[in-house]
């Protein structure tokens, strides 16, 4: 079953006890302009800070409650954080937190946020899982730095590039299919298919993150929205590369 738009945001729809709150934010909602429009909340992209600001401001008061956020500075890589209060960026690509009021958050705009918590919801994480996170662990990492059982746990697989439009080339391919065992890597080679332009293939992080996170032992959900295909409600670095970025975000209820 996909998640339908709730208000500016888009609601994680999976069996997750109910203090857990995990979400995805469209780009409605907002006031930036232009490419940015409108619930930007990246100040890296070259939107006005104010309008950036605002946005946040305005995602804050649609909250049911008062919540500290984690942001990360995002790198694509395999590094994993505990969220804390301080409100400075971490350099990290995922953070997980078991304090409530404090949400684990990433920003997206085709890359494929994977939401997690255990089956009892006293802790929660937040991957940012592009392509080169994906090929360098950042879900394996992350499972393994959570403070629960990988039976214990279930994951929501958030908005992302359908395979659709994500067109990669070999490297990409190779780097994924990198893994010492060679039934995952049979696993993984079928999440790729050959494109109709040579030596290319359209890769789907959906498959990929389920294969991943499925040989973990991880319980999977969520997947089949496409951030290129719905301009209204999603950005997409792909289908316009100077644009703004959605906000995913999970925290326990205080």
């Amino acid at each position: 079953m996909i998640a339908e738009p709730a208000g500016s945001w888009i609601s994680a729809d999976w069996d997750a006890p109910g203090n857990v709150v995990a979400l995805t934010t469209s780009r409605a909602g907002g006031i930036s302009t232009g490419n940015f429009s409108s619930l930007n909340l990246a100040f890296h992209v070259g939107d006005d800070p104010d309008h950036v600001k605002k946005n946040g401001e305005l995602l804050q008061r649609s909250l049911a409650e008062q919540v500290d956020f984690q942001w990360l500075q995002q790198s694509h890589g395999a590094r994993v954080v505990q969220a804390g209060r301080s409100g400075v960026p971490q350099p990290a690509d995922a953070a997980f937190t078991s304090e409530t009021g404090l949400a684990c958050c990433v920003l997206t705009a085709d890359c494929l946020p994977v939401f997690l918590t255990n089956k009892s919801g006293d802790a929660v994480a937040l991957a940012h899982a592009g392509w080169r996170g994906l090929a360098a662990g950042i879900l394996e990492r992350t499972i393994a730095q959570f403070p629960a059982s990988p039976a214990e746990v279930i994951a929501w697989l958030g908005p992302a590039i359908g395979p659709c439009h994500f067109q990669v080339g070999n490297d990409v391919k190779q780097a994924i299919l990198d893994v010492n065992d060679s039934d995952l890597m049979k696993q993984l080679s079928v999440c790729f298919v050959d494109d109709s332009e040579a030596g290319k293939y359209r890769a789907d992080l959906y498959q990929i993150a389920t294969v991943k996170l499925q040989s973990l032992g991880v319980e999977v959900s969520g997947g089949g929205l496409c951030t290129y295909c719905d301009a209204a409600s999603f950005y997409s670095f792909r289908r316009q590369e100077n644009t703004g970025r959605m906000a995913s975000l999970i925290y326990l209820k205080s």
